[in-house]
């Protein structure tokens, strides 16, 4: 078995398990946003690299899927920012 691969795995699952969490808490507002989304941003990047193996890709295809998940996520902030004020 690839302990990197269940290393990388385990990390998903507790990013995931603390994003829920914070999201399910007492916390609220931006408190709990900017945390959830740099996790989600940490998932994003290790699935990139790891899992879609852009980890020896050109970097090119690095900076475009990472480009896209920072879109993604600052369109989140975003519209949760209009929707709270």
């Amino acid at each position: 078995m690839n302990t990197v691969s269940t290393r990388h795995w385990l990390l998903l699952l507790a990013l995931t398990a603390l994003s829920f969490g914070m999201a399910e808490s007492a916390w609220s507002g931006n408190a709990v946003l900017v945390p959830v989304l740099l996790a989600t941003l940490v998932k994003g990047r290790v699935v990139a690299d790891r899992f879609m193996a852009l980890r020896h890709a050109g970097a090119l295809w690095r900076w475009i899927v990472l480009g896209w998940l920072i879109v993604v996520l600052g369109t989140i902030a975003y519209a949760f920012h209009i929707s709270t004020h």
